[in-house]
């Protein structure tokens, strides 16, 4: 079961963020769940955008677009979608709040390991722990001579996270 890289995110913020987590933090708990999924499954977690390699690491691009203007400040808000509906030939317009489907245990008990392990990580050590040489963003990076918006292969960072089982949990 694929969700939004906006679902995963909000049950981050919904569940642990009393006082917010910053974008940084936020970007990287998201690409080390999608990871760790691969440990257990080979579908994939986040499966409407591919995360992309950018200067500063693993990047979702809808929340980036999503969060930017929160800066280094703590993201007191869920992440919303847009959802326009045809209703008797006139549209309708909302903003839904996407959430972890109720009953979907494995995505809990896994988003809930990532932040057991990483939870008490910042944004910096986080990022340090993405960019390490051979990481999927890295391998990306260097492939790419460093060009902005290349997604990173999921192959690629399901046969990372797949070697170092291990050492994640």
């Amino acid at each position: 079961m694929g969700y939004s890289a906006k679902h995963i995110a909000n049950y981050f913020l919904d569940n642990h963020a009393r006082t917010g987590i910053t974008h940084l933090k936020i970007q990287k708990l998201t690409y080390l769940s999608h990871g760790m999924n691969y440990v257990h499954r080979d579908n994939d977690l986040i499966n409407d955008e591919y995360a992309e390699a950018w200067k500063y690491g693993p990047v979702f691009p809808s929340l980036y677009e999503e969060f930017k203007s929160r800066g280094k400040q703590p993201i007191m808000k869920l992440a919303t979608e847009l959802n326009a509906e045809m209703f008797w030939e006139k549209r309708k317009i909302k903003f839904d709040t996407p959430k972890i489907k109720d009953g979907d245990d494995y995505t809990r008990n896994l988003l809930g390991e990532v932040w057991q392990k990483y939870g008490s990580k910042n944004g910096q050590q986080l990022s340090a722990l993405t960019h390490q040489e051979g990481s999927p963003w890295y391998q990306t990076r260097v492939k790419t001579h460093g060009a902005r918006n290349a997604n990173i292969d999921n192959k690629l960072i399901k046969a990372h996270f797949k070697k170092m089982a291990d050492l994640i949990f």
